[in-house]
């Protein structure tokens, strides 16, 4: 069978799952230490993080923060009018996440923070623990004979060895092994998960297993599976309806007769960045942990000994969906800029108390004329992983005051400013594709004939590949620029846009089938949906859901988003403008990376060097047109009198003058095409 691709921990070690991985190589993990138990703790050495600083921001989802996150209980009723309890089943759930904790997403010159970052082993230097382990596959051969699973997919044998990766190819010397020639100056990759962001999803895999699983006596009260309303699966009767090759799918949902980790019980999409398939893998292990263990070490009754095969989901990173992708459609970077151009913005970046005190502590006591645009990554990853921040911004308390937090917010309603403006259009129109995933699944479970979706009717991208059920849970691993766009789509009360996807963030879109009650009115379709975030549920923020409801009738959901959740077209993706000229953020941005150059040593030769090769370009040039003007000076005479003997020559000979006059007294200029001698009229913006 194929190589297992749960992340597990080898000995003190965690595995990460590999970017770059290709057909030819696939991700294994092993470990003397086969537990799969959420509860272990993989990094003991960890329990010093969050040490240094006596408050941390929510971005850093520390372990106390993550505990907060738990997905509560479905309320008893679902309207505080209502006297009887709804009788619901939950029936699917997709859940969106943020990958955890990571290193810096970039290196200098581009990624500049403040004054001596790149330079300080603290902040400039990043190390990892996290490893990766590959393994070459194993072919079939002719004679183990071709094994293939249920679908005919042909199956490799599990490969005898595994490569450890590591990011140390490029250490200076064995004797200095404080610096490396990689990106961040260490065995880091940029942007890679840390091991605190490891443990960070861990917590949301045990956060959905506690609330949509049901193990009888292992399920506490308090838990939300202890409601059979919320059993997505109960795994009291899981082996019985494997059992039973005829059972019939529970709503059309998922395979009873699968493992519970196989399509299409689940679903799993992630983009092609390593933070964020391990994010997605981890999380996997911390909800699944007890049924992969039980497959790898052949306690599965059905099973003998075999590897567990989730199947991952993904695509080319520069086409891939799962952010708002400008270079797949221009206008998504169109909108963008019309927001940052717009008054609205212009009024804010230039009165508001948080820009105009911003703009005042960076230059007055940063040092810096402008304020860079990772100030907030930058921050945030450095007081996260217990790394020493500059005195000024070192007074964060949570009060909602201070340096540290000034900045920080100025920081986030910039980037987020063109979420929220003009009814979302920019979030709405790059986030159009994700949303057609995720609610392809959802159109495929509510009744077809009870649902009114004539904005946007069911097209062929809205059934699963071969005719396959939904799955039960739809897990998608992406960004803090995944989410926080998302949650905008869902209209102006559901996310402010001054408050940041922290790390390890989760999104849950649940479907529940209404099955019995007077609540024709109230669940016209037959389903409802229950939205949370964070542990906190957001299903009465949505317009025209009823005040503190936990459940709303999907058809408010479908009819919220699937005006605009389509692929990107050419008709949706055009940018309306013929000509575009430079704005001020490009020449800002041209600004920013000159003075990023002439920020470093080699920069600032480079561009010495440069004004010292143009100086003697000009000099020679100089020299040369002076000297050919002193020629011409000498012989004009000689000329003039050459000329005029050809002149009186053509004469002679009776000859016209094809240029105009036969008299030779004036001769029009010759106008050679693309040279013409009329002015040319340049425009200034096209020397930019």
């Amino acid at each position: 069978s194929p190589p297992q691709l749960i992340p597990s921990i080898p000995q003190n070690h965690a595995i990460s799952s590999d970017a770059t991985t290709s057909s030819s190589a696939t991700l294994q993990t092993t470990s003397t230490n086969n537990s799969l138990d959420p509860d272990d703790d993989p990094f003991p050495e960890e329990d010093k993080s969050y040490t240094k600083y006596n408050h941390y921001p929510p971005y850093c989802s520390t372990p106390q923060e993550m505990e907060t996150r738990a997905i509560p209980p479905l309320s008893s009723s679902n309207n505080e009018d209502d006297t009887t309890t709804t009788q619901t089943q939950l029936v699917h759930v997709t859940a969106l996440i943020r990958h955890g904790s990571r290193t810096p997403f970039a290196g200098s010159p581009s990624y500049q923070c403040w004054n001596g970052y790149w330079d300080s082993s603290d902040t400039g230097v990043w190390n990892c623990d996290l490893l990766t382990y590959m393994s070459p596959p194993a072919t079939n051969t002719k004679e183990k004979g071709k094994q293939v699973d249920d679908e005919g997919n042909l199956l490799e044998e599990e490969p005898d060895f595994l490569f450890e990766k590591r990011y140390d190819a490029l250490m200076l010397s064995e004797e200095d092994q404080s610096r490396s020639g990689n990106i961040l100056n260490g065995t880091c990759q940029k942007g890679q998960l840390l091991a605190r962001g490891y443990e960070q999803e861990l917590s949301n895999g045990k956060h959905l297993r506690q609330a949509y699983f049901y193990d009888g006596d292992n399920t506490a009260d308090e838990h939300a599976a202890a409601d059979p309303r919320m059993r997505l699966w109960d795994l009291t009767q899981q082996q019985q309806a494997k059992n039973n090759k005829n059972a019939s799918q529970h709503h059309h949902v998922g395979d009873p007769t699968r493992a519970i980790f196989q399509e299409p019980n689940l679903k799993y999409r992630a983009d092609d960045e390593q933070r964020t398939l391990m994010s997605g893998q981890v999380l996997l292990r911390g909800l699944f942990g007890p049924e992969l263990a039980a497959t790898t070490t052949g306690d599965d009754d059905d099973d003998d000994d075999e590897t567990a095969v989730i199947k991952l989901h993904t695509a080319d990173y520069h086409v891939d969906v799962l952010t708002p992708n400008d270079k797949v459609c221009p206008r998504v970077k169109e909108l963008r800029n019309e927001a940052y151009q717009s008054d609205e913005y212009k009024r804010w970046v230039q009165n508001s108390v948080e820009a105009t005190t911003t703009k005042s502590f960076m230059k007055n006591v940063m040092g810096m004329d402008d304020v860079p645009e990772v100030i907030l990554d930058c921050m945030m990853t450095t007081i996260c992983t217990d790394r020493n921040l500059p005195d000024a911004l070192n007074d964060y308390d949570g009060s909602g005051e201070g340096n540290f937090e000034t900045v920080a917010d100025f920081a986030v309603q910039n980037f987020t400013f063109p979420y929220k403006y003009n009814g979302g259009a920019y979030a709405k129109l790059g986030m159009g594709p994700l949303w057609l995933e995720i609610m392809s699944n959802i159109l495929q479970i509510v009744d077809s004939n009870n649902i009114n979706n004539n904005n946007h009717p069911t097209t062929s991208s809205s059934s699963s590949p071969g005719g396959m059920p939904p799955p039960k849970l739809a897990l998608f691993s992406g960004h803090d620029t995944t989410l926080m766009p998302i949650l905008a789509t869902l209209g102006k009360k559901v996310w402010s846009g001054k408050e940041w996807s922290p790390y390890a963030s989760m999104l849950q879109i649940e479907i529940h089938q209404v099955l019995l009650g007077t609540d024709n009115e109230r669940y016209p379709s037959g389903y409802a949906f229950r939205l949370i975030y964070n542990g906190k549920v957001l299903t009465s923020k949505i317009d025209d859901c009823s005040d503190n409801a936990d459940l709303c009738d999907v058809q408010i959901l479908v009819t919220q988003v699937m005006s605009f959740a389509s692929e990107y077209k050419d008709a949706h993706c055009a940018t309306t403008k013929v000509q575009q000229p430079a704005k001020e953020s490009d020449i800002g941005e041209m600004k920013d990376v000159t003075m990023n150059l002439l920020s470093t040593p080699a920069g600032a030769m480079m561009a010495l060097l440069l004004v010292v090769f143009s100086m003697a370009l000009g000099s020679v040039t100089t020299c040369f047109i002076m000297r050919r003007r002193r020629l011409r000076r000498e012989y004009k005479y000689t000329d003039t009198l050459a000329l005029a003997e050809l002149s009186l020559s053509a004469l002679d000979d009776g000859e016209t003058d094809v240029r105009g006059d036969t008299d030779g007294a004036r001769i029009e200029p010759v106008v050679i095409p693309g040279i013409g001698l009329h002015e040319k009229n340049i425009d200034e913006n096209s020397l930019i």
